[in-house]
C-alpha cells in the first residue's frame, strides 16, 4: 500500500471517529458517553494529522464514494490541502487535548467542523463543498455555544451565523453562474465561456463566499464578538483548521478555476490584494486597542488571513502578467504564512486558556503568568509573539520577509495597475508589521509578564501546550530550507515556484543574487548573542531591586503596573479620527451625594465599518418591505390574480425560449 493510500486509508478512519464522536453526543446512552465523544475526537484528529503528513508530498489517493446527478462524487485532498493543514491538524490536537470538560457539547462542535473541513477541501463538486461549508460554520457556532464563557455567547454566535451564511449565498451564487455541471473539472471550461463582466463577478462571489470566515472587511465584524465568547481551545481550533481550510478553498477558486487568459484576471488580483491588505491594517489597528486575549488574538487573526489574501492577490496579478513562477512563488508564501500562523495563534490562545485557568478572566493585565511558568508560558508565548510580530527567527518574519521581496519582483509587470498594487500592499504590509510588534509587544509585556500574583493551580497539559506549539513555529521556519520536495506539488500554478524557494540552506525569491536569507543562521547568530546574559547567569550576577518609583512616592508595584488601556491610549489618542473612541464614567455616591462611592470608567472604540454596514443593510431591508407591503393586502382575488400574472409569465418565457 502506497503512502497516498495509507493517508485516505487514515483520512477515513479519522472521518467514521468523528461521526463516533457525533453520534455519542447526540445519543448519550451512557453517563460516559461525552467522554467516549472527547476521546473519538482526540484520537481522530491524532489520525488525521498522522495522515496528512503520509499524505505529503503528493496528496492522497482517489477515493470513488458514489454518483450523484449522472456525476461521480470522488473525495481526494490535493497536495495545498495537506500542506495548509499540516500544522493546523496539531493546533486542534493541543486544543482538544488541553481542554478538559467532556460533558460539554464543544467535541460535537469540533467534530462536525473537522468534517466540514474534510468535506470542503477534499470532495469534488459545488453542492458538497458548500455542505462542507454549513458543517464548518455549524460546528464553530456550537464550538462557541458549549461553553459560553460570558453572558453574550447567543448574540455573538447569531451575528456570526448571519454573516457566514451570507458566504454561503455567494457561494451558491457563483456555483450556479458556472452553469449546470456541478464537478470541479468543468469549472475552468465553464468560467472561460462566461463574459469579462461575468466572470469578474463570479471571482468576487468567491471572494465574498470564502472571505466571510477569513474576516474580509467589512465581513470581519462578527470576529472579535464570537471569538470573545468562547474560551482558548476553541480559538485555537477555529484560528488553525477552519481559518486554513477556507483560505485554500479561495485560492483553489481563484488559481485553478479562474480562466488564465480571462480579462478579469488583473482586476480580480487587484481587487483581492486590495482587499486583503485593508483587512490586515483595519484588523490590526483595531486588535491593538482590545483588552481582552480572545478578541486581540481574533483580530490579529484577521490580519494575518488578510496578509496570506494580499498574497494570493499578488498571484493573480503575476498570473494576468504572464509570470507563472512569481504567481506560485506567491500562492506558496500564502500557505506557509498560515501555517506559522496556526502555530504562533494556538500556542497563544492556549497561553490565554492558562491565564484564565489561573485567574477566571481573559483581561489583558500583569499578573506575571510568565514568571510562574518561564520555560514553558513565556518561552512559548515569547516565540509565538515573535511570529506574530514578524521578528527573526519565527516563521512569521520569514513569510513576511519573503512576501516583501516577491512584491519586488513588480518590474517585471507591464500594467500599471498591477506595479502600483503592489507597492501599495508592499506599503500597507510594512505598516501592519509595526502594529503587530506593538500589539504583541501589548500582549506579552502586559499579559503575561509583572509582578507575580496569587492565582489558582494550572493543570500541566495547558503549559505544554503552549511550548510545544511555539517550538513546532520555530523548528518550522528553522527547517524550511528542507520543504522543498513537500511543496513542489502545491506550489500552484507553476511547480517550479517551490524549487526556485531555496538554494541550499538559503531561502530565496527565485534567486539568491535577488535577496536571500537563512533561518538557521539566525539561530546560530542568536545563540550567540545570548552568550553574555546567559554568562551573567552562571556568574549569579544579581541586578539591583528597588522598589517602583512615582513621582517622588513609593507605590506599590501592583498599583503602578502599566494596563493594556494606558499601553495603547496614546494611538487611540492619535488617531482618534479613525477610531472615534467613547468614554463613559458612572459615578455612585452615599451621604446624601457628599462621598465619593465608586467611580466606573469604560472606554471603547467604534468599528470602522461592521455596526454602520449592518444598519444600512436593515434599512435597506426595511424600505423594501414597505415598497411591497401593499401587495399584502389580505384579499384572496388579489392573490389569485397575482399567480395568473405568474402563470402567464411562465406561458411567455416558454414560448419564447
Amino acid at each position: 500500500m502506497s503512502s497516498s493510500q495509507m493517508a485516505t486509508l487514515g483520512m477515513e478512519i479519522a472521518a467514521a471517529l468523528f461521526l463516533v464522536g457525533i453520534v455519542s453526543n447526540l445519543i448519550r446512552v451512557s453517563p460516559k458517553a461525552p467522554i467516549v465523544a472527547r476521546l473519538a475526537v482526540l484520537l481522530g484528529v491524532v489520525v488525521g494529522f498522522i495522515s496528512d503528513m503520509l499524505g505529503l508530498p503528493n496528496g492522497t489517493s482517489t477515493l470513488h464514494l458514489f454518483v450523484l446527478e449522472n456525476q461521480p462524487l470522488v473525495w481526494r485532498m490535493d497536495p495545498a490541502a495537506l500542506l495548509i493543514l499540516a500544522p493546523a491538524w496539531l493546533a486542534v490536537v493541543i486544543a482538544v487535548w488541553v481542554r478538559r470538560e467532556p460533558g460539554s457539547w464543544w467535541s460535537f462542535g469540533v467534530a462536525l467542523a473537522l468534517l466540514g473541513v474534510l468535506c470542503l477541501t477534499g470532495l469534488n463538486n459545488g453542492a458538497s463543498m458548500i455542505f462542507g461549508w454549513e458543517l464548518m460554520s455549524l460546528g464553530g457556532a456550537v464550538m462557541i455555544l458549549s461553553n459560553r464563557a460570558d453572558g453574550k455567547g447567543s448574540r455573538a454566535t447569531l451575528s456570526m451565523l448571519a454573516l457566514l451564511e451570507v458566504g454561503s449565498v455567494a457561494l451558491i451564487a457563483a456555483v450556479a453562474l458556472l452553469g449546470p455541471h456541478l464537478g470541479f473539472a468543468s469549472f475552468r471550461s465553464d468560467w472561460a465561456a462566461r463574459g469579462v463582466v461575468v466572470s469578474a463577478i463570479i471571482g468576487l462571489l468567491f471572494l465574498v463566499g470564502f472571505g466571510a470566515k477569513l474576516g474580509v472587511v467589512p465581513l470581519y465584524s462578527w470576529v472579535a464578538d464570537a471569538y470573545g465568547s468562547a474560551d482558548g481551545p476553541t480559538g485555537a481550533v477555529l484560528s488553525s483548521v477552519v481559518l486554513n481550510a477556507a483560505y485554500f478553498a479561495l485560492g483553489r477558486a481563484l488559481l485553478l478555476w479562474l480562466p488564465v487568459h480571462a480579462g478579469s484576471t488583473l482586476f480580480l488580483g487587484v481587487v483581492v490584494a486590495g482587499a486583503g491588505m485593508l483587512s490586515a491594517i483595519v484588523a490590526i489597528l483595531y486588535a491593538f486597542q482590545q483588552r481582552d486575549w480572545r478578541r486581540l488574538l481574533s483580530l490579529s487573526g484577521v490580519e494575518n488571513a488578510g496578509i496570506a489574501i494580499a498574497a494570493l492577490g499578488a498571484a493573480l496579478i503575476f498570473q494576468a502578467g504572464g509570470q507563472s513562477e512569481l504567481a506560485g512563488l506567491c500562492w506558496l508564501i500564502g500557505i506557509l504564512h498560515l501555517m506559522g500562523h496556526s502555530l504562533a495563534k494556538a500556542s497563544l490562545f492556549i497561553a490565554s486558556h492558562v491565564k484564565a485557568e489561573r485567574d477566571d478572566n481573559y483581561q489583558v493585565e500583569q499578573t506575571g503568568v510568565a514568571h510562574e511558568f518561564p520555560w514553558t508560558v513565556g518561552v512559548g508565548g515569547l516565540i509565538a509573539s515573535m511570529s506574530l510580530s514578524a521578528m527573526p527567527p519565527a516563521m512569521g518574519f520569514v513569510t513576511e520577509w519573503l512576501l516583501f521581496e516577491a512584491l519586488f519582483h513588480d518590474f517585471t509587470l507591464t500594467s500599471l495597475a498591477g506595479r502600483t498594487t503592489l507597492i501599495l500592499v508592499g506599503a500597507g504590509l510594512a505598516l501592519s508589521a509595526a502594529l503587530s510588534l506593538a500589539t504583541f509587544v501589548k500582549l506579552y509585556g502586559v499579559g503575561l509578564l509583572g509582578a507575580r500574583r496569587d492565582g489558582k493551580a494550572v493543570g500541566l497539559a495547558n503549559r505544554l501546550g503552549v511550548i510545544i506549539l511555539g517550538l513546532a513555529n520555530l523548528a518550522a521556519a528553522i527547517s524550511l530550507v528542507f520543504w522543498e520536495p513537500m511543496m513542489r506539488r502545491a506550489s500552484w500554478p507553476d511547480p517550479a515556484s517551490a524549487k526556485a524557494l531555496v538554494d541550499g540552506l538559503l531561502i530565496v525569491p527565485l534567486s539568491s543574487g535577488f535577496a536571500f536569507i537563512s533561518p538557521v543562521k539566525f539561530v546560530i547568530v542568536g545563540a550567540l548573542f545570548a552568550i553574555l546574559p546567559i554568562l551573567l547567569v552562571v556568574r549569579r550576577f544579581k541586578p539591583r531591586r528597588v522598589p517602583p518609583w512615582s513621582g517622588g512616592e513609593v507605590v506599590d508595584m501592583a498599583a503602578s503596573a502599566t494596563t493594556a488601556f494606558a499601553f495603547s491610549n496614546p494611538l487611540r489618542t492619535v488617531y482618534s479620527f479613525l477610531y472615534r473612541p467613547k468614554t463613559e464614567t458612572e459615578r455612585s455616591y452615599r451621604d446624601k451625594g457628599y462621598v465619593l462611592e465608586q467611580l466606573s470608567y469604560h472606554a471603547a472604540e467604534a468599528p470602522m465599518v461592521g455596526a454602520g454596514l449592518i444598519e444600512l443593510l436593515r434599512s435597506g431591508v426595511s424600505r423594501l418591505a414597505r415598497l411591497f407591503s401593499p401587495l399584502q393586502s389580505g384579499q384572496l382575488n388579489a392573490y389569485l390574480s397575482y399567480l395568473l400574472v405568474l402563470f402567464l409569465i411562465a406561458v411567455i418565457a416558454i414560448f419564447i425560449h
